[in-house]
């Protein structure tokens, strides 16, 4: 083999080794981009999990028929996280560890988010919650992301619209679990700022169904309002059914779950009169336009309409991080905490802040002739 012949032929080698190099750099994957939905589909607050479902489909509906993320469609995987931290964990497990998927919509309760976070930041996997979180979840990790908004501010709000209304002897009933103990002791706190303090404060473990015993010892105190606080506000309909039968008569506070979960109402008969805080979102026309939709699509109203407003946005919150700086988890986390300021979506104009979470505050309403109007 003469000189000549042996450079030809190096320069095809070194062409061929550079050209395959470089495919093997920029090949991009071809298949779908996975995102979990961990959230409840069993147990009495199903209806929560089915809610959030509906809206993450309509979100992909939009995502890819609009050509998916560079191309690319989106798939969604499910897994039920319950209520519990065991099977939230489990969730996160099997979506994370298992499935090996980067991007999860966790809608579900604070106990298993927090029972997720580990796994999440572990495995630099976004983890985006579309429901109501507190101090626990806001310093969660630097994967966990909450797009709805703070319990801290729900407790606040509660507190500070209770001295309005001139309540002046009000006790609290609280479920012991991460959310409810969280807006109890920011309830609480807000009262102490204001030179207030509860008349008792009770709690009760989860599937309680018994309270006599705490009926009478908040009926000792003769309160004019009871802050009533349960995870899924199936306990709190059970105090407040009991407490009636008791003869206590006073005015009822609490979250938005409690008067939005059918089951609870059942057993309560009814909440009227019932003050709560309610998460504030909205966006005029954008938000009308999406209700709508969702109504026809499925034949029914959202059930929690928040909800299905923060899981709609945080698709797209990912879907424009995906597309912008790839199918790479740590930069899309990157992307996230840079750039949603003052983004407009379903839950209304807001921002990220640093630890990844909205700035979303709440509205106090009060049930009055089975509708809920906003207190002035």
């Amino acid at each position: 083999m003469n000189k000549t012949a042996k450079i030809v032929i190096g320069i095809v080698a070194v062409l061929l080794i550079v050209w395959f190099v470089s495919s093997s750099v920029h090949k991009q994957p071809t298949g779908p981009i996975k995102i979990g939905i961990s959230t409840m589909l069993s147990g009495n607050w199903a209806v929560l999990g089915d809610n959030i479902i509906k809206a993450a489909k309509l979100a992909v509906a939009d995502i890819n028929s609009s050509g998916g993320i560079n191309g690319r469609q989106i798939e969604l995987i499910t897994q039920d996280s319950g209520l519990d931290s065991k099977t939230g964990l489990s969730a996160a497990q099997t979506l994370i560890n298992a499935d090996g998927i980067r991007y999860v919509i966790g809608g579900t309760s604070s106990n298993g988010t927090m029972a997720a976070a580990p796994i999440a930041n572990a495995a630099h996997a976004i983890y985006m919650t579309p429901v109501t979180g507190g101090s626990n979840v806001d310093g969660a990790g630097e994967y966990i992301f909450r797009t709805a908004n703070s319990d801290l501010l729900a407790g606040r709000d509660l507190a500070r619209a209770a001295i309005k209304l001139g309540f002046k002897k009000i006790a609290t009933v609280t479920e012991m679990t991460e959310y409810t103990l969280d807006i109890q002791k920011t309830f609480e706190d807000t009262l102490a700022s204001m030179s207030h303090s509860v008349v008792v404060s009770e709690k009760f473990q989860p599937n309680t169904t018994d309270f006599r015993t705490i009926v009478a010892k908040v009926k000792n105190t003769k309160p004019d309002a009871i802050l009533i606080l349960s995870q899924t506000g199936v306990g709190g309909a059970t105090f407040m059914k009991q407490a009636k039968e008791a003869g206590v008569k006073v005015a009822y506070l609490s979250d938005f779950t409690f008067v939005a979960n059918e089951d609870a109402k059942k057993i309560a008969g009814n909440f009227e009169g019932v003050y709560f805080a309610d998460p504030s979102f909205g966006n005029g026309d954008i938000s009308r336009a999406f209700f709508e939709r969702f109504a026809k699509e499925y034949g029914s109203p959202s059930v929690i309409p928040f909800h299905a407003a923060s899981t709609y946005d945080s698709m797209m919150m990912l879907s424009q991080a995906l597309k912008v700086v790839g199918d790479d988890s740590s930069k899309v986390h990157d992307w996230l905490l840079s750039n949603i300021r003052n983004w407009k979506g379903i839950m209304g104009v807001y921002s990220l802040d640093k630890n990844g979470n909205s700035d979303l505050g709440f509205t106090i309403k009060v049930v009055k002739n089975g509708k809920y109007v906003s207190v002035d």
